[in-house]
């Protein structure tokens, strides 16, 4: 039973994690020039929200499960 849990949550917490990755990653340089940059925050929404609706969906279907 714990490892179906873990196995239902484990792509949500990838998700999210990579949105912190995103969120938090600097670029120093942008070529030669040395300018702070956050080159992947375009997809922190992305990765968040896909996180979100995967570990809603592994808690429904568990919940689901258990009925």
């Amino acid at each position: 039973m714990k490892r179906n849990i873990t196995l239902c949550f484990l792509p949500s917490l990838t998700f999210l994690v990579a949105a912190l990755f995103s969120y938090f990653y600097e670029s120093r340089f942008t070529g030669l020039l040395p300018v702070i940059t956050y080159p992947l925050r375009p997809y922190v929404v992305l990765f968040a929200v896909t996180g979100v609706v995967l570990g809603a969906s592994g808690l429904f279907l568990q919940m689901r499960k258990e009925k």
